[in-house]
């Protein structure tokens, strides 16, 4: 289930590079409200009074993805090899976005989003749109046994044919938006491996602790309809 949450981590300045990344967008001075990214699969709808506190940028506490149909507010992630999973609601009109790793996928993620979006919204699939951003591909993503077991109920995304089983999280997180009644056409896939791009994106398995992060943004301008 969605949740309407309070500022419940507190307030922080933004780093220079996000004041830098939001004034080029336009966004100088708008609420940046961020979700802690715990891998798992909580939903926060976000309200004028998550950010109705004095300070910079606020994080919500024990949640992976954030939804609002307030404009001027930006959602935000960080991410390095995990899916961030952006949603248009054409009805509202409503934003969101989603940390998806692996955890957070076994976890259902991808559709407990989409269906939270639905649940505080209304309308129904076809007023869904999706983008799944670049991430680590099947190429890269060695896992595990235990992890691939995980993940066999969704046709496609194990690779068994190596030495160790490869994962494709979008692949993963297709199935599940479609297991909700989202059409494919309506879901836009970035190709791009973090890993195998490393010189472009963040990539925790290519550079380790100090890989930095991808900034994932979204929110609505203009006034609600």
């Amino acid at each position: 289930m969605s949740k309407v949450l309070p500022a419940s981590r507190g307030r922080y300045e933004c780093a220079p590079e996000v004041t830098e990344a939001l004034r080029d967008l336009g966004a100088d001075g708008w609420p940046l409200v961020e979700a802690e990214q715990v891998h798992g699969n909580e939903v926060a709808i976000v309200t004028p009074a998550t950010w109705a506190v004095p300070g910079g940028a606020v994080q919500l506490a024990g949640v992976d993805a954030l939804l609002t149909d307030r404009p001027g507010v930006l959602l935000t992630l960080y991410v390095a090899d995990c899916l961030a999973i952006y949603l248009w609601h054409r009805g509202r009109p409503a934003v969101g976005l989603a940390h998806a790793g692996w955890r957070g996928l076994a976890a259902k993620v991808a559709g407990k989003f989409a269906q939270a979006a639905l649940e505080a919204y209304g309308g129904g699939p076809e007023d869904l749109e999706v983008i799944l951003s670049p991430c680590i591909g099947p190429c890269c993503f060695e896992v595990g046994e235990q992890v691939a077991k995980a993940f066999d109920e969704a046709p496609g995304a194990v690779d068994r044919a190596r030495e160790r089983p490869h994962v494709d999280l979008r692949r993963v997180a297709l199935v599940q938006l479609e297991a909700l009644g989202v059409r494919p056409e309506r879901v836009t896939v970035c190709q791009q491996c973090t890993r195998c791009e490393a010189d472009r994106f963040a990539s925790y398995r290519a550079q380790g602790e100090d890989c930095g992060r991808n900034l994932a943004l979204v929110g609505l301008t203009g006034n609600r309809r």
